[in-house]
C-alpha cells in the first residue's frame, strides 16, 4: 500500500487543480511503460549489407561480411558498374569458401541455367539470392543467417564465380 500512498502524494503535489492533470498523468504512465517493457513486441529490423563491385572489375569490394547466427541480415547488391555487361548477384552457399568443388559446381550450373533462371541452378548448396542487378541497379534479398561458421559467397553470371568471392563469418 505504500507505493500507492506515494503516488497519491506525486498526484497531489503536482496536479492538483490542474485542468490538464489527466493528460499529464497519461504521457507519464506511457513513459513509465515504456521504460519497463523496453520495446518489447518490437520487430527489429535486419541489419544491411551494401555489397558493390569494384567498378566494372570481376570483383566484391567487400569479400568479408559479419553477422549474427539467427538474426535477419538484408544484402543489398548495388551494381555500381558502368559496363552494361557487369551484371551481378549475391549467391550464399552452404559450404566454406574451402569447398572449391562445391563452388565451381555451383558455377558451371549457374552458366548452364543460363538467363532463363537467372544464372541461379537448382542446388541444396544454395541458401540465399538476389536476383541479378544490370549496371546501376540494386538488388536485395532478406534472409535469416545460418548458424555459426564461414559461408562462401559468389557471384553466379558467366564465370564470376572464379573471381567473385566472400565470406560471410556467422557468429553467435
Amino acid at each position: 500500500m505504500r507505493g500507492l500512498e506515494m503516488w497519491y502524494a506525486f498526484e497531489l503535489i503536482f496536479f492538483e487543480g490542474d485542468p490538464m492533470r489527466d493528460k499529464y498523468l497519461a504521457v507519464v504512465l506511457v513513459c513509465f511503460l515504456t521504460l519497463v517493457l523496453g520495446g518489447y513486441g518490437q520487430a527489429q529490423s535486419p541489419q544491411e549489407v551494401i555489397l558493390q563491385p569494384v567498378g566494372n572489375q570481376v570483383a566484391f569490394e567487400m569479400v568479408e561480411i559479419t553477422a549474427k547466427a539467427g538474426s535477419q541480415l538484408k544484402v543489398v547488391m548495388d551494381n555500381i558498374a558502368t559496363n552494361p555487361g557487369m551484371r551481378h548477384n549475391f549467391v550464399l552457399l552452404n559450404v566454406g569458401p574451402e569447398d572449391t568443388a562445391t563452388i565451381e559446381s555451383i558455377g558451371i550450373g549457374a552458366i548452364q541455367a543460363g538467363e532463363a533462371k537467372e544464372y541461379i541452378p537448382d542446388s541444396k548448396a544454395i541458401l540465399a539470392f538476389t536476383p541479378m542487378a544490370d549496371a546501376g541497379k540494386r538488388t536485395e534479398v532478406i534472409f535469416t543467417v545460418p548458424p555459426p561458421g564461414d559461408y562462401a559467397y559468389i557471384c553466379t553470371y558467366l564465370g564470376h564465380y572464379i573471381q567473385m568471392r566472400g565470406v560471410l563469418h556467422s557468429v553467435k
